[in-house]
């Protein structure tokens, strides 16, 4: 899009008119001259931004909250023309602090850093401008676009191009260490060492056999049945390797109409980003389950078990877009989620809060030869010490979840003081 000053046309045109009346030769030549001049302008200025190309560039494209990103602003004139005065016209989605600014000092989460800048390009010129950023908040994060503005060597015209841009950030949810929430780092779920017995993984199939009565009715062969004209029932290999589950409950109040507790959803997020971690830092396939959703995703939030080395960055993603509304409530969706877990792996439960409906189906669970492990991050310890598998209590650290006072704490080396507890004691395999 091209602009001018029309006062400019208009001071000419009226110049001339007035020489052509006057029979003034030196005042019409000007006139003309500068209708000219305004013509060449305009023809120049829509070539300035034709080979300019406008870019970000983001050294991480996944980070921590807390964590710092350096985003890149790079602009490269291609072209033959230089330009006097370039304007661009960018900034950074709301959730982010220049690094530089003193996290201590109050902010405005919602406020946009600008990406602007003010430049010349000759031709052939490349310059850069690099933006240091803080993640702010857990989330998805995308730039929009960029309004670059050029003027003429002349000054007087002006094209405008809006580059449609698409680039994005992911902000996982902070993360601990074991012995920072107050868990034993070592074999710190004694459930875990009942999976060391071979048990049967309905990833791997081998073959088919006839059916027995007593066998699943999701495990029937239906192709293989076909073939056979007998129902035939999957034969699966067995493995040794430890599975587990994170059943992620993202309802903070025991009404569901009360809205969202912001501290302890942030808290049960990054809780459960630390078992993750742990899981496939110590050889365990791990999965993801929560009653939450995530953008454009209608159904239940859901990340199958995989041996895979992309599986933590999967599982550490849903938990970084994950919403608090609520789909299901949770005693239903433990219920009804079992039939898309595999046998024998361990479910680590993360809830924000423990009412007795969220005990019933745990109990039911339990009843059905479940390995259950109860994990919550409410502020009051919840009366489960009667429960017959592990549970624990670990409440919320203030104002974790804000970047600024966790830097500042880790700064001057103060500990992360969390009172978890092991709310029950019973015999562990060993």
């Amino acid at each position: 899009m091209i602009f001018f000053d029309e006062r400019w046309v208009t001071l000419f045109l009226f110049i001339t008119i007035v020489g052509v009346v006057l029979r003034a030769s030196a005042m019409t030549t000007l006139g003309v001259l500068g209708m000219a001049i305004i013509v060449a302008s305009q023809l120049l200025a829509r070539k300035l931004l034709d080979r300019v190309t406008y870019e970000r560039r983001f050294n991480e494209t996944r980070l921590f909250l807390g964590e710092v990103v350096d985003v890149s602003c790079n602009l490269v004139n291609r072209g033959r023309l230089p330009i006097v005065s370039l304007q661009v016209d960018d900034s950074a989605p709301p959730g982010f602090l220049l690094a530089s600014s003193d996290p201590t000092e109050p902010f405005i989460a919602e406020d946009r850093i600008s990406l602007s800048q003010l430049t010349v390009l000759r031709p052939g010129e490349h310059t850069a401008r690099v933006t240091r950023l803080r993640a702010l908040k857990r989330g998805y994060y995308a730039f929009g676009t960029a309004t670059l503005r050029a003027v003429d060597v002349l000054g007087i015209s002006m094209q405008e191009r809006v580059d449609p841009l698409h680039d994005s950030l992911i902000v996982y949810p902070r993360v601990f260490p074991l012995d920072q929430l107050g868990l034993p780092t070592r074999d710190p779920f004694g459930a875990f060492g009942a999976l060391r017995r071979l048990i049967e993984d309905p990833a791997r199939i081998m073959g088919a056999r006839d059916y027995r009565y007593g066998d699943p009715f999701r495990q029937i062969h239906w192709k293989a049945t076909a073939h056979a004209g007998a129902l035939q029932t999957r034969v699966c290999e067995n493995t040794s390797d430890p599975t587990a589950v994170i059943m992620m409950n993202v309802t903070t109040f025991e009404q569901d109409w009360r809205g969202t507790d912001v501290e302890r959803f942030e808290w049960a997020l990054s809780v459960a980003g630390s078992l993750a971690v742990w899981a496939d830092t110590n050889g365990v396939t791990v999965g993801l389950s929560s009653n939450g959703t995530a953008p454009s995703l209608p159904e239940a939030l859901r990340v199958k078990p995989r041996r895979s080395p992309g599986q933590l960055t999967r599982v550490l993603e849903s938990l970084a877009v994950m919403y608090s509304f609520t789909l299901t409530p949770f005693d239903l969706f433990l219920l009804t989620e079992q039939r898309h877990l595999p046998l024998g792996a361990t479910l680590l439960v993360v809830s924000p809060v423990f009412i007795p409906s969220i005990e019933s189906a745990l109990l039911r669970l339990s009843s059905l030869g479940r390995n259950i492990i109860l994990i919550v991050v409410d502020r009051k310890v919840p009366e489960a010490g009667h429960l017959p598998f592990p549970v624990y209590h670990i409440p919320p650290f203030k104002d974790f979840w804000k970047g600024g006072v966790w830097d500042v704490r880790q700064k001057s080396g103060e500990p992360l003081a969390f009172e978890s507890a092991r709310l029950n004691a019973q015999s562990e395999e060993p």
